[in-house]
Protein backbone atom coordinates (compact mmCIF):
# COMPACT_ATOMS: atom_id res chain seq x y z
CA UNK A 1 0.00 0.00 0.00
CA UNK A 2 1.40 3.45 -0.67
CA UNK A 3 0.41 6.84 0.50
CA UNK A 4 0.78 10.18 -0.44
CA UNK A 5 1.74 11.91 2.38
CA UNK A 6 1.73 15.42 0.68
CA UNK A 7 -2.21 15.14 1.08
CA UNK A 8 -1.58 15.52 4.72
CA UNK A 9 0.83 18.24 4.56
CA UNK A 10 -1.89 20.24 2.33
CA UNK A 11 -4.42 19.80 5.00
CA UNK A 12 -2.28 20.93 7.73
CA UNK A 13 -0.86 24.33 8.86
CA UNK A 14 2.08 22.58 10.80
CA UNK A 15 5.46 23.01 8.60
CA UNK A 16 6.42 19.63 8.30
CA UNK A 17 9.71 18.08 6.63
CA UNK A 18 9.14 18.46 2.95
CA UNK A 19 11.77 15.18 3.27
CA UNK A 20 8.89 11.75 3.20
CA UNK A 21 11.68 9.65 4.22
CA UNK A 22 12.35 11.83 7.11
CA UNK A 23 8.50 11.46 8.17
CA UNK A 24 8.44 7.46 7.07
CA UNK A 25 11.41 7.14 9.77
CA UNK A 26 10.07 9.23 12.64
CA UNK A 27 7.29 7.01 12.06
CA UNK A 28 8.72 3.57 12.18
CA UNK A 29 11.34 4.48 14.79
CA UNK A 30 8.26 5.75 17.26
CA UNK A 31 6.08 2.26 15.86
CA UNK A 32 9.07 0.21 16.66
CA UNK A 33 9.38 1.66 20.40
CA UNK A 34 5.98 1.26 21.14
CA UNK A 35 6.38 -2.53 19.60
CA UNK A 36 8.84 -3.11 21.74
CA UNK A 37 7.56 -1.29 24.75
CA UNK A 38 4.50 -3.44 24.34
CA UNK A 39 6.70 -6.83 24.15
CA UNK A 40 8.45 -5.94 27.36
CA UNK A 41 4.67 -5.65 29.19
CA UNK A 42 3.64 -9.04 28.02
CA UNK A 43 7.20 -10.63 29.47
CA UNK A 44 6.43 -9.04 32.54
CA UNK A 45 3.01 -10.17 32.82
CA UNK A 46 4.48 -14.01 31.72
CA UNK A 47 7.07 -13.89 34.65
CA UNK A 48 4.27 -11.91 37.14
CA UNK A 49 1.33 -13.38 36.85
CA UNK A 50 -0.11 -10.90 39.10
CA UNK A 51 0.84 -8.11 36.83
CA UNK A 52 -2.16 -6.00 35.34
CA UNK A 53 -1.72 -5.68 31.45
CA UNK A 54 -3.71 -2.75 31.41
CA UNK A 55 -1.98 -1.26 34.49
CA UNK A 56 1.29 -1.33 32.93
CA UNK A 57 0.28 -0.21 29.08
CA UNK A 58 -0.89 3.31 31.23
CA UNK A 59 2.89 3.90 33.21
CA UNK A 60 5.68 5.24 31.64
CA UNK A 61 8.12 3.55 29.29
CA UNK A 62 10.39 3.77 32.83
CA UNK A 63 8.06 2.42 34.85
CA UNK A 64 7.59 -0.29 32.74
CA UNK A 65 11.13 -0.80 32.77
CA UNK A 66 11.12 -0.58 37.02
CA UNK A 67 8.22 -3.40 36.60
CA UNK A 68 9.97 -5.40 34.38
CA UNK A 69 13.41 -5.61 36.86
CA UNK A 70 11.14 -6.18 39.43
CA UNK A 71 9.01 -9.28 38.01
CA UNK A 72 12.44 -10.60 36.81
CA UNK A 73 14.29 -10.18 39.96
CA UNK A 74 11.21 -12.25 41.85
CA UNK A 75 10.55 -14.74 38.96
CA UNK A 76 10.61 -18.11 40.56
CA UNK A 77 11.41 -20.45 37.61
CA UNK A 78 14.37 -21.19 35.11
CA UNK A 79 17.47 -18.39 35.61
CA UNK A 80 16.49 -15.62 33.30
CA UNK A 81 18.85 -13.69 35.33
CA UNK A 82 21.52 -12.95 32.71
CA UNK A 83 18.71 -12.67 29.87
CA UNK A 84 16.69 -10.57 31.95
CA UNK A 85 19.51 -7.96 33.05
CA UNK A 86 20.40 -7.55 28.92
CA UNK A 87 17.03 -7.16 28.25
CA UNK A 88 16.47 -4.29 30.72
CA UNK A 89 19.85 -2.87 29.74
CA UNK A 90 18.98 -2.48 26.50
CA UNK A 91 15.31 -1.46 26.35
CA UNK A 92 16.68 1.53 29.17
CA UNK A 93 18.93 2.05 26.02
CA UNK A 94 16.00 2.20 23.30
CA UNK A 95 14.14 4.46 25.87
CA UNK A 96 16.41 7.14 25.86
CA UNK A 97 16.82 6.86 22.00
CA UNK A 98 13.22 7.19 21.94
CA UNK A 99 13.31 10.32 24.10
CA UNK A 100 15.91 12.22 22.01
CA UNK A 101 13.70 12.02 19.30
CA UNK A 102 9.92 12.54 21.60
CA UNK A 103 11.28 15.40 23.39
CA UNK A 104 12.40 17.10 20.99
CA UNK A 105 11.35 20.32 18.95
CA UNK A 106 10.58 21.46 15.56
CA UNK A 107 13.26 23.88 13.67
CA UNK A 108 13.96 25.30 11.00
CA UNK A 109 17.54 24.12 9.95
CA UNK A 110 20.26 26.28 8.71
CA UNK A 111 19.75 24.28 5.39
CA UNK A 112 16.14 25.86 5.85
CA UNK A 113 14.90 22.17 6.28
CA UNK A 114 11.63 21.75 8.78
CA UNK A 115 13.43 18.97 11.44
CA UNK A 116 13.10 17.95 14.95
CA UNK A 117 15.95 19.48 17.27
CA UNK A 118 17.45 18.01 20.71
CA UNK A 119 16.42 20.26 23.51
CA UNK A 120 19.32 20.88 25.89
CA UNK A 121 18.99 17.98 28.79
CA UNK A 122 20.50 17.25 32.00
CA UNK A 123 23.22 15.15 30.01
CA UNK A 124 23.74 18.05 28.10
CA UNK A 125 22.15 16.80 24.67
CA UNK A 126 21.86 19.55 21.83
CA UNK A 127 21.30 17.97 18.34
CA UNK A 128 19.17 18.29 15.70
CA UNK A 129 17.34 15.43 14.46
CA UNK A 130 18.85 14.53 10.85
CA UNK A 131 18.55 11.79 8.93
CA UNK A 132 21.81 10.36 9.97
CA UNK A 133 20.30 10.15 13.72
CA UNK A 134 17.26 7.83 12.56
CA UNK A 135 20.60 5.46 10.90
CA UNK A 136 21.62 5.08 14.05
CA UNK A 137 18.69 3.70 15.99
CA UNK A 138 19.23 0.04 16.32
CA UNK A 139 16.50 -2.47 17.28
CA UNK A 140 16.59 -4.23 20.13
CA UNK A 141 14.37 -7.27 19.28
CA UNK A 142 16.88 -10.20 19.27
CA UNK A 143 17.15 -10.02 23.17
CA UNK A 144 13.67 -9.62 23.77
CA UNK A 145 12.88 -12.71 21.67
CA UNK A 146 15.28 -14.61 23.33
CA UNK A 147 13.80 -13.95 27.22
CA UNK A 148 10.68 -14.14 25.72
CA UNK A 149 11.37 -17.91 24.18
CA UNK A 150 13.36 -18.75 27.28
CA UNK A 151 9.92 -19.21 29.57
CA UNK A 152 7.15 -19.62 27.43
CA UNK A 153 8.33 -22.79 26.10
Amino acid sequence: MSFDVSIIKQNTRVALPTDDGYLFRLGVALYAFNSINSFMIEITTHIDPDANRTELHELTSGKVLDRFRSAAKHWSGADISGPASRAASEFERLNTERSDFVHSYPITNKANEQILHRRIDAKKKYFEVTNSFWMTLRPGYVMYRKLYMKFVQ
